[in-house]
């Protein structure tokens, strides 16, 4: 599973970085489907829509990497809608931020369902954790990415679905597939937490944790230097991984192999500074294809330009990669509860869902039926910023595939 932002654990040395999958489109109604037999069968719900709240990091500190999730969401329910809707009805919306804090996303979700009366929500924020008692307390769906903590696989938490898939916070750790290995990461300084890198023959040298959005490294830097680390990974936000990056380099370690947790965004390309800074990274990608050079990444690519208007072209940053795929997670749940959805059928039905691929872009397949429970693998894909655009890496493009190590830990 990634690893969370909400309590950002900068990842010195190296460790595993588990990209997250997407999840398979729906079927929907035709456009002008009849609303015979429909009924408001629970709270956000009539005979002609469906109203959905949208939790995300529209300000704060995670705003660099996550805020502009809310219009991707958007843009994936204005294209269903196009399309006919679900069922005869169309989506309608309501967007609150948690101003990255776990207090604002907690007032957030009370505004959304108790002032406007939203049936479920989907959500994109590295605080989340504050508003997940109250969710589930009250019966709410919840489609998002469990970027911020382990709710998500805990009871009594069922009602919360990543687009990661089933999970556990306390399990075993996934093989990083060999990607550190592929590299040339080498790390003499050894650290047991770190299991998911042992069958690389690799180790972590260093660990540092920091608060969400800080900018300031150059004591770390510095502590990198002195214990002869030679690759680093930044659990964070944009705006922390390109500051980590420069006080490494500033610090004389431009040879250092650095990873950005935040994904690849055409937002490096703003000024010399951050070019420079992301030269030489490796960027975790969610979709089979990397570059998003295949059919379904193409399609996938054409509903952001149409439908979203932050989305100015190129790879799509980390709010657009990840904000589409959990208002498509809504729609799959939506559908699958029936023509007369309750929120208890969307919990239910949802759960039963298994071996979703998102027609061609995840990269391995999504299941919700064993809660709580770890799948098998995890697969992840990467790409590298070569100063002038993102390429696949591997050269063919191919994931890294990690299975559960026996006897670790998470």
């Amino acid at each position: 599973m990634r690893k969370p932002f909400g309590r950002v654990r900068i990842a010195i040395g190296v460790t595993t970085l588990l990209a997250s999958t997407l999840i398979a489109g729906a079927s929907l109604g035709q456009a002008g489907a009849s609303t015979r037999g429909l009924f408001a069968s629970a709270p956000g719900v009539t005979k002609t829509t469906i109203k959905i709240g949208i939790i995300n990091d529209v300000t704060g500190a995670a705003s660099s990497s996550l805020g502009d999730g809310a219009t991707a969401m958007e843009a994936r329910f204005k294209e269903i809608n196009a399309a006919g809707g679900i069922n005869g009805r169309k989506i309608t919306w309501v967007v609150d931020d948690t101003t990255s804090t776990s207090t604002g996303a907690e007032t957030a979700a009370k505004n959304l369902v108790q002032n406007q009366g939203v049936f479920a929500i989907a959500e994109l924020s590295s605080d989340f954790f504050g508003a997940a008692p109250y969710l589930a307390q009250a019966g709410i769906p919840v489609t998002g990415e469990a970027l911020d903590g382990p709710e998500w696989y805990e009871q009594p938490n069922t009602n919360l679905f990543s687009v990661t898939g089933n999970g556990t916070p306390n399990g075993e750790a996934y093989g990083d597939g060999g990607f550190y290995k592929a590299i040339g990461a080498a790390i003499t300084e050894g650290n047991s937490v770190y299991d998911s890198i042992k069958r690389d023959g690799l180790a972590a040298c260093d660990k540092t944790i920091v608060p969400l959005g800080t900018v300031n490294f150059g004591a770390f830097a510095l502590s990198f230097k002195s214990d002869g680390c030679n690759a680093a990974e930044c659990a964070c936000v944009l705006s922390s991984s390109l500051a980590m990056a420069t006080a490494l380099h500033q610090a004389g370690l431009t040879h250092v192999r650095i990873i950005f947790a935040a994904g690849p965004t055409q937002d490096i390309f703003q000024n010399a500074q951050d070019e420079a800074a992301a030269k030489g990274a490796y960027f975790p990608g969610i979709v089979s294809s990397p570059t998003y050079t295949n059919a379904a990444s193409l399609a996938f690519l054409a509903g952001l330009k149409k439908y979203d208007p932050d989305y100015k072209g190129g790879l799509p940053d980390l709010g657009e990669s990840d904000g589409w795929p959990i208002a498509n997670l809504m729609v799959e749940g939506l559908q699958v509860a029936g023509k007369n959805p309750t929120r208890a059928s969307f919990i239910k039905d949802l759960r039963k869902v298994t071996n979703l691929t998102d027609s061609g872009l995840a990269t391995g397949p999504i299941n919700f039926v064993h809660f709580g429970q770890n799948p098998p693998t995890q697969c992840f894909s990467y790409v590298e910023f070569n100063g002038t655009k993102y390429v696949p890496f591997p050269k063919s493009g191919k994931s890294f595939c990690g299975t559960l190590i026996p006897g670790s830990k998470t």
